[in-house]
């Protein structure tokens, strides 16, 4: 994306799910060579998610009233915005020719809600967990991520459309659609079956359970019962109930309770290596130190050092590739905020 500069800004109250979206947006734009312009008020103190998105941008901090101002002024000779519905509305009227990547909630309520109460509308707070509790949000920041990919993948479409002499955009993403598409399986089942799949606690196929130094994600496959019940070499796991997929599922309670007692007291290394010598997918739920030391995650890349200004601080690359280069440099600078002057 050399020689495309892009604008971002997210309003002073906007949800913090499109303060992520946009920021990754722009983000991923930075990292394949974008000039990215980002304008956000003065004062803000820099967290770990701030040093993660910003990385890269050239950001400059102004006072709300000259916000939209400096937004109109950037944009004259940007490709494209990259804004939420209420900076977009509050850019004064102008003959600006830059792509308008609009990130909203949802249709109904652009510039309300959270991830919680977009994961909850969507259903997928109806999937994960204990039915016989109150639901939890998602770990992390799944539906802000995934709007500032849907909003990035259609920023760039608009922008091939305009290099092809068609129109680019607008390009609207609702943080909303978005979850619903992540959670298509459940719409796939309820068309098919009649019934939508809901949460089922302990008696999910799959689960979490711990085990002597720490947890375990029992995964494993119709096909790879037998070899799950090899590798365990327990006779509980011989009952009748167990033995066809339809009483696995009608008995599952019963069936993890045990599985869960019999990983109990093996530690994750040895886990690994009884899935490894069956070739069954359970997988060790790792710290993230341990990560962090993996020889993989090194030999990937997977962390790089972002220079703030008093010590390096790690932190993830983008799964961003081009001709099969990962774009993270050694040591890269994260573009401490510039206050302008409030009269500029």
């Amino acid at each position: 994306m050399s020689g495309v500069t892009l604008v971002e800004t997210t309003a002073t109250d906007a949800p913090e799910a499109l303060v992520h979206a946009a920021g990754l947006c722009g983000r991923m734009a930075a990292d394949l060579g974008a000039r990215v312009i980002r304008i956000e008020d003065p004062g803000s103190k820099p967290s770990s998610a701030d040093l993660f998105l910003h990385t890269g941008k050239e950001r400059l901090s102004t006072q709300p009233r000259n916000r939209a101002a400096l937004i109109a002024d950037f944009a004259k000779e940007a490709d494209a915005l990259i804004v939420d519905p209420a900076s977009f509305a509050a850019m004064p009227e102008q003959s600006c020719s830059a792509i308008a990547v609009i990130l909203a909630m949802s249709r109904d309520a652009p510039e309300r809600g959270s991830e919680f109460t977009v994961e909850a509308r969507s259903g997928l707070l109806d999937l994960v967990g204990d039915p016989t509790r109150e639901p939890l949000r998602l770990g992390g920041h799944q539906i802000g991520y995934s709007g500032g990919l849907a909003a990035y993948l259609g920023m760039i479409a608009a922008l091939l459309r305009r290099k092809a002499g068609l129109p680019g955009g607008p390009v609207h993403v609702d943080l909303l659609d978005v979850a619903v598409w992540l959670n298509w399986k459940t719409l796939s089942t309820a068309s098919r079956t009649g019934r939508a799949p809901t949460r089922a606690g302990a008696a999910a196929e799959w689960s979490v359970v711990a085990c002597s130094d720490g947890y375990v994600a029992l995964v494993y496959r119709v096909q790879e019962w037998e070899a799950l019940k090899t590798a365990t070499n327990d006779v509980r796991l011989n009952d009748e109930r167990f033995q066809t997929a339809a009483g696995r599922r009608l008995h599952r309670g019963d069936l993890n309770t045990i599985l869960a007692d019999i990983f109990s007291s093996k530690t994750r290394s040895e886990i690994r290596a009884m899935a490894l010598s069956k070739k069954l997918p359970l997988g060790p739920v790792w710290t993230p130190d341990e990560l962090r030391d993996n020889p993989h995650m090194i030999a990937r890349n997977f962390l790089y050092l972002v220079e703030t200004g008093e010590a390096p601080v790690p932190m993830p690359t983008l799964p961003v590739k081009w001709n099969k280069r990962t774009f993270a440099p050694a040591i890269a600078n994260s573009a401490i905020p510039i206050a302008l002057d409030p009269a500029e």
